[in-house]
């Protein structure tokens, strides 16, 4: 932002004066002069629209006598291309995608408003560039003269292509500035010199079709003289140059926009996650709890009944079936009272080096006799992490356990423990390895699910590695599944180094 403020005028359709004057302290200490409206109803909204031009509409998702849908549908209707951001308390995934699809550009959280200048300031150049674009696609359908009105004043790259030897004929001083090529390299040099090579097959395959009018051909990578790769909408019009074949090509850099599009996936992917792990950990809770009373009285009954038997009795081994399936529910119970908890965690240095041996000592007799080899690769010089001793043994078995699964037939596994770096900051490392059957491509990501498993019917709950991932997540680190059928399975995490353990071990 520079010193001088920029003039903002901002629609908000909201029913809360206090909500609209929060926005407008964000917006002002972003360095904007406001004028603005507020309106909460679809009548006021007609006559507001209709009295001046507005540079972004910001709107409450749901009001008592009004909706984001409905405020979308009146600026469409009068065809106005100004930007339109919700701004909500709350609002779901399925409620984002179709607010999105009706046509607004961004939606943001009351809570992250820290956000919703930058949205703002990226949709005001959208806009700037939707308007170039659209006065320059108009000028394509007019007449030669106009297009060299056009070209060399617009703010978007152009230029004219020979359609035979596709060899640049002209290109106007935005692609020049934009490129990084001089005039003279662009008209030395055809159009596949700005392609990358993974690009090419499908260049002669646009080029050798015939066209006629202007024509959208999608999104391309292009190559900037720097080998920067970027994405470019390309528009195109058919004329003739100098009495030859062309094609004149607007050029619309979109890498931002994608980039921007790609974001907002991965957060409202990540909301949706948090939202349905809060739902899912309260009614696993509740079902748990539940549960517990009634499968306590039904194994006590069952226990008394078989002490009162023979051991040669006929119905004895019903009733040790009847343990075994209690048994088995009791495990699932445990599993999602594990994964609805959020206890306070007992912190304290930890060598993640002897909570791995530990876990391995564990369940050393079930690994040996499933035939399977566990090989320690630790670094000799390692940082300590902070954790929960118990919590990264729950993790450490569930990991071994899902090993010792993926290899029926016995196998290796590999553990190892070495110093890294987390974002910046120095981190240990601890990676599970087996030569197990692995895991199909379209399954990676549904591991993290709950109650997803690709174990066989009563052999897994499907919690085990959302489990994993909430342990990791609450002590700051990362973890990952690399996967291939038939090659085994690797399990990476990383945990942040504890601050004063950090010296030799990395350097």
């Amino acid at each position: 932002m520079t010193s001088m403020a920029k003039t903002l005028r901002v629609l908000h359709v909201e029913d809360s004066e206090q909500d609209m004057a929060l926005i407008a302290r964000h917006l002002k200490r972003a360095g904007y002069e406001l004028i603005s409206e507020r309106v909460e109803t679809a009548e006021t909204m007609k006559t507001m629209l209709g009295s001046r031009e507005w540079d972004v509409v910001l709107c409450d998702y749901s009001m008592p006598k009004f909706s984001a849908l409905e405020a979308i549908a009146l600026v469409r209707e009068r065809e106005l291309d100004v930007p339109f951001i919700i701004i909500s308390g709350t609002i779901g995934e399925e409620a984002a995608v179709e607010a999105m699809r009706a046509g607004a550009q961004d939606y943001l959280m009351k809570n992250a408003l820290a956000r919703l200048a930058p949205s703002i300031e990226r949709e005001l150049d959208e806009a700037q560039n939707r308007s170039a674009r659209r006065a320059a696609e108009a000028a394509l359908l007019t007449s030669e003269r106009k297009y060299r009105l056009l070209f060399d004043g617009n703010p978007l790259p152009m230029w004219v292509f020979d359609r035979e030897t596709l060899r640049f004929l002209a290109v106007n001083d935005a692609a020049i500035a934009h490129y990084g090529f001089s005039r003279e390299e662009f008209l030395a040099m055809g159009i596949a010199d700005i392609r990358p090579p993974e690009e090419m097959p499908k260049l002669v395959q646009v080029v050798s079709q015939p066209v006629a009018g202007l024509n959208h051909t999608g999104i391309w990578k292009h190559r900037k003289r720097d080998g920067t790769n970027i994405d470019v909408e390309i528009t195109s019009h058919p004329i003739d140059f100098g009495e030859r074949p062309a094609q004149v090509v607007l050029a619309n850099d979109v890498t931002e926009k994608m980039r921007a599009e790609e974001q907002l996936a991965a957060m409202t992917q990540q909301l949706w996650h948090a939202s349905r792990l809060t739902t899912m950990g309260e009614l696993s809770a509740s079902i748990a709890h539940e549960l517990n009373n009634p499968l306590a009285t039904v194994g006590l009954r069952v226990e008394n009944l078989l002490m009162q038997m023979a051991d040669d009795q006929q119905e004895r081994r019903s009733l040790e079936i009847i343990t075994q399936e209690v048994d088995r529910m009791a495990g699932l119970v445990a599993n999602l009272l594990q994964f609805s908890r959020r206890s306070h965690r007992q912190v304290s240095t930890v060598d993640g080096r002897e909570e791995i041996a530990n876990s391995v000592e564990f369940v050393q007799y079930y690994l040996r006799t499933r035939k399977i080899e566990v090989v320690r690769e630790f670094a000799d010089l390692l940082p300590t992490i902070q954790a929960d001793r118990q919590q990264l043994r729950q993790l450490f078995l569930n990991l071994l356990t899902n090993a010792s699964d993926a290899m029926p037939q016995g196998g290796k596994l590999m553990v190892r423990a070495e110093a890294t770096w987390l974002e910046g900051a120095a981190a240990v490392a601890i990676e599970f390895e087996d030569t197990g059957e692995g895991i199909a491509a379209e399954h990676l990501e549904k591991i993290w699910e709950p109650f997803f498993t690709t174990k066989p019917e009563g052999k897994g709950t499907g919690l085990g590695m959302a489990i994993c991932r909430r342990i990791v997540e609450e002590h700051g680190g990362t973890i990952q599944i690399e996967s291939e059928p038939g090659r085994g399975t690797t399990a990476r995490m990383l945990f942040p180094a504890t601050a004063n353990a950090v010296g030799a071990e990395l350097l």
